[in-house]
């Protein structure tokens, strides 16, 4: 769990703080690479406990539909600005 926050944590300081190009490299190198262990971490997660699969896939399909139909509304004012 500790290398998911961690992985969480260098991302988000590489994204959000403004700091020297070096520093923000090894955060991002950093980051990356705890997320490949983090991911490993996740899957064993899901394989020991296999009903915990609905989590993520019920999160990712409701961040899919939000996006669509947020993506639809614009089209549509844009489509009706534009007449």
């Amino acid at each position: 769990m500790a290398v998911i926050i961690f992985s969480l944590l260098c991302l988000l300081a590489y994204r959000y703080r403004r700091l020297p190009e070096r520093v923000r490299t090894v955060l991002l190198v950093l980051g990356l690479l705890s997320g490949w262990f983090a991911l490993f971490e996740i899957i064993g997660y899901i394989e020991a406990n296999p009903y915990l699969a609905a989590i993520p896939i019920s999160l990712g399909l409701g961040y899919w539909y939000w996006h669509r139909k947020k993506k639809q509304r614009a089209m549509r004012i844009f489509e009706r600005t534009t007449k």
